[in-house]
């Protein structure tokens, strides 16, 4: 079973594993309110009824995907310690040696390189504990999500035609898949 670091420190960030508690349940709650237009379009759960204890239901998740081993989910945290956002290692499968990232980012916070620094951040632990394919899926729309991938050197697979059923939209969404291996990773060291 992969054992990932609690605590992953950047330049200006700092990854920490998701807390189920009701301070971060608010903070969270607070920060996905705050960016309801930014984030709905793309995330179906980003939605006017999403309540605190929404929230809170997710981070005690989070804690039991850790605890089984198949999902890593980080709150970012700026300097302060305030909550900005979330990334994961998502459908990790050991024996394949990859795993997929998902994220999102309070608007607060968003176009300033912060996802960049925290995916940068995913890379380096994971590839360090030996996976080697890292995978990010962006919906085609989203081109602000895509920049990201882009702008840190992932290859663009290809695009899965209607591979996201869109509640909000009532039809289905292409998806781009991004790729980056970890030869690819060292080389860029």
């Amino acid at each position: 079973m992969i054992i990932a670091s609690e605590t992953l420190k950047g330049k200006r960030i700092t990854l920490q594993k998701a807390i189920k508690s009701f301070e971060m349940a608010q903070a969270h709650n607070h920060e996905v309110k705050k960016s309801l237009a930014e984030l709905s379009p793309w995330l179906g759960w980003a939605c006017p009824t999403y309540k605190v204890e929404d929230s809170y239901e997710y981070l005690q998740g989070c804690v039991h995907e850790w605890d089984k081993g198949t999902e890593f989910n980080y709150m970012i945290l700026d300097e302060n310690k305030n909550f900005m956002g979330m990334i994961s290692a998502l459908n990790v499968r050991e024996k394949d040696k990859c795993l997929e990232i998902g994220y999102w980012i309070s608007t607060s916070y968003a176009g300033k390189g912060y996802m960049q620094e925290a995916v940068k951040l995913i890379e380096k632990e994971f590839f360090d504990l030996g996976i080697n394919r890292i995978v990010i899926h962006t919906d085609v729309l989203n081109k602000k999500s895509a920049n990201v991938p882009q702008k840190l050197g992932y290859v663009l697979e290809g695009i899965q035609r209607q591979a996201l059923w869109n509640k909000k939209e009532q039809k289905f969404r292409d998806i781009n898949t991004f790729s980056k291996l970890r030869r690819e990773y060292e080389q860029s060291l």
